[in-house]
């Protein structure tokens, strides 16, 4: 890593990369689903939520919230909820280097995973849409981010720890892990979950896929939002990035681009998405 890096960075990615062991929790999984944030994770997990539930003739999740979903798609540390389904949990996790060296890997039993991303400069919207209010700064004082990572949920910084993670691991894994863009999503939310489904061998019948994306539209989600869940889920930005990424904002997000990425993950990063 350069040392012409900011040290708080380098210290945070040194801090993360070495002493983070819960990927050591994903062994007991069928599969693992990790996700950069603001990527659909909500939408995503819902859909295959859905089709689990269609497949092997339990109910449906009651919302789309994290908490309505985590009996079929939960966190690392939950004990499993329904016994007829596969065992699949979800996580952010920036991971520890055993996640990409192989005699760990094997050790602990690592289970195939889907990486779900998007491209950053949505990405970057939408968290400064949905997060504005609570982090209180404005847009460019949010790219240049925060070095030490403890600023902000998500930006720039946390963005490239979390991409050259997990770029790494894929140089090195690829076959275990299998990449899913937000905008393949939109544009072709079938074929996304016959791939899942394949790569982590869940068997998800027509029917059940067919039932997903019909409760996955905007307008169906909108009749699942959990009362007690966080706000701001289904959020609509305003502001197209067309407008947000040029002039000082577009060289502040060059720049970083340019300095802190080290993989791409199959997007020009420096151009804005289709």
């Amino acid at each position: 890593m350069s040392k012409s890096l900011p040290s708080e960075y380098r210290a945070k990615v040194r801090n993360e990369s070495w002493t983070n062991f819960s990927v050591l929790r994903h062994g007991r999984f069928d599969g693992m689903l990790v996700t950069s944030k603001n990527s659909g994770t909500h939408w995503l997990k819902y859909m295959l939520a859905v089709a689990l539930a269609e497949t092997h003739g339990i109910p449906r999740p009651a919302y789309f919230s994290e908490n309505a979903v985590r009996p079929y798609i939960g966190w690392p540390k939950d004990d499993a909820t329904y016994a007829e389904l596969p065992s699949l949990a979800f996580s952010h996790t920036i991971p520890h280097h055993l996640a990409e060296w192989g005699w760990a890997r094997s050790l602990a039993g690592l289970p195939p995973y889907v990486l779900a991303v998007r491209h950053p400069m949505a990405i970057l919207a939408s968290h400064h849409a949905k997060w504005e209010y609570d982090i209180k700064v404005d847009w460019l004082t949010y790219l240049k981010g925060a070095p030490c990572g403890s600023k902000y949920r998500c930006d720039l910084y946390w963005l490239a720890r979390f991409w050259n993670r997990w770029g790494d691991i894929r140089a090195r894994h690829g076959d275990t892990i299998h990449v899913v863009h937000y905008e393949q999503t939109q544009k072709d939310p079938r074929a996304v979950l016959e791939a899942v489904s394949g790569h982590w061998s869940l068997g998800l019948t027509p029917a059940a896929i067919d039932a997903a994306l019909a409760a996955g539209t905007k307008e169906a989600m909108a009749q699942k939002i959990d009362p007690d869940a966080e706000p701001n889920v289904l959020q609509n930005r305003k502001t197209p990035l067309t407008e947000l990424f040029t002039g000082e904002a577009m060289d502040i997000y060059t720049d970083h681009i340019r300095t802190l990425f080290r993989h791409d993950l199959d997007y020009d990063l420096l151009s804005l998405p289709a």
